[in-house]
């Protein structure tokens, strides 16, 4: 058994001092008062330590993204946010065409186990998208639901498939997301213009989720005067819908992070990088221009902006800078890492991770007090 000792454990909101973590297996057997329990002790060196960082929608990093569909993208992009801090990966792909989601879910068969994070499983994120809301998407491969294309994916991928994201408003019967919950996979809701009953009819036939909030989400808008709620005034209405946040410090402004953080709470915010291909990039890619690619963007700003500059088309972002954001928008440690570890594990569902406690997965992110990953062979 390995005892760690001398570090500040961050779990269920709270930083607890003065204990050790017990781990044999790979498992935690006990959380007990330091100095209690004998075994080959590691020390943290009074480093935070929390459960391992779960980035749910992250596309890529150090220039590969999953859609790649190559064994070297998914190790590249892995090590690149294994480096940040993140331990559970869901491999993200924006809407393309059924060729290319074939190839992604067969590559992550083949290399899922063999990776520097964790992966449960993939992320679709489209095609079955509203066009007006296509945002940082392929407009060309934005498309209605087409039932024959699912069924064939459902069929022969359901076993890798995690989640996948859609406009409501396009499944009026709640067909497509009946399919997903027969297979198991989570739902949610992206670059949608859905309205209130949109919203709510999902969210009664078990879609529990929407999509980095504010980016492509419909709000209130008018029809002969009257006003309708879209997706962000739906989510704060309904209070067991989980949001995604996009805290890179550039698609959320401090101030509206710490407005759905107040009105959703920590135990309803996932904290998510939604990360392209220069994923972990440094200062020296301002400027640089990615055009081989569905949708062409620059890094300007620390963003990834479409390259008419009319809205971004994802981030640059690692789970370190999310934790940094959280805090800058006036989060204790405990609540940043509670977004980034026990909520998105009760979204994704899984039992065993995103706490630190007897019976959890002996996972973990270790932090110094400048919020800088620390790695420590554990």
């Amino acid at each position: 058994m390995k005892i760690l000792t001398g570090g500040k454990i961050v779990t269920d909101g709270r930083v607890l001092e003065g204990f050790d973590i017990c781990i044999e297996n790979g498992k935690i057997v006990d959380v007990c008062k330091t100095g209690t329990v004998d075994g080959d002790k590691i020390n943290l060196k009074k480093n935070y330590i929390s459960a391992g960082f779960i980035d749910i929608h992250c596309h890529g990093g150090g220039g590969y993204e999953f859609i790649d569909a190559t064994p070297e993208a998914f190790k590249k992009v892995a090590e690149i946010h294994s480096a940040h801090g993140t331990r559970v990966m869901y491999p993200t792909i924006s809407a393309t065409d059924y060729d290319t989601m074939v190839r992604v879910c067969e590559c992550a068969r083949k290399v899922k186990n063999d990776c520097a994070v964790e992966i449960p499983g993939i992320h679709l994120e489209g095609p079955y998208f509203a066009l007006e809301q296509c945002g940082g998407q392929a407009p060309g491969i934005v498309r209605d639901i087409d039932t024959v294309e699912y069924t064939s994916m459902l069929e022969k991928y359901s076993d890798i498939i995690a989640r996948w994201d859609y406009a409501p408003e396009k499944d009026k019967d709640n067909a497509f997301l009946k399919a997903l919950n027969q297979k198991g996979i989570i739902s949610a809701t992206a670059h949608s213009s859905a309205e209130y009953d949109d919203v709510v009819r999902a969210f009664n036939g078990g879609n529990r989720l929407v999509t980095h909030l504010y980016s492509c989400t419909s709000t209130i808008t008018r029809h002969q005067g009257f006003r309708r709620l879209g997706i962000v005034e739906s989510a704060y209405l309904l209070n067991d819908l989980y949001v995604e946040a996009i805290a890179d410090g550039r698609h959320l402004p401090c101030e509206l992070l710490k407005m759905i953080i107040k009105l959703k709470g920590t135990d309803k915010v996932c904290l998510i990088t939604d990360a392209l291909r220069p994923g972990g990039a440094d200062k020296a890619q301002e400027g640089k221009e990615y055009t081989d690619c569905p949708v062409p963007f620059v890094i300007e700003d620390g963003v990834a902006k479409l390259l008419d500059r009319s809205a971004f088309a994802g981030s640059i972002a690692t789970s370190d800078i999310l934790l940094k954001m959280a805090v800058d928008a006036g989060c204790t440690v405990g609540e940043a890492v509670k977004m980034m570890t026990q909520t998105p594990a009760a979204v994704m569902g899984l039992k065993t991770k995103g706490r630190i406690a007897k019976d959890y997965d002996a996972c973990f992110t270790v932090f110094d007090n400048n919020l800088d990953i620390v790695n420590i062979d554990l």
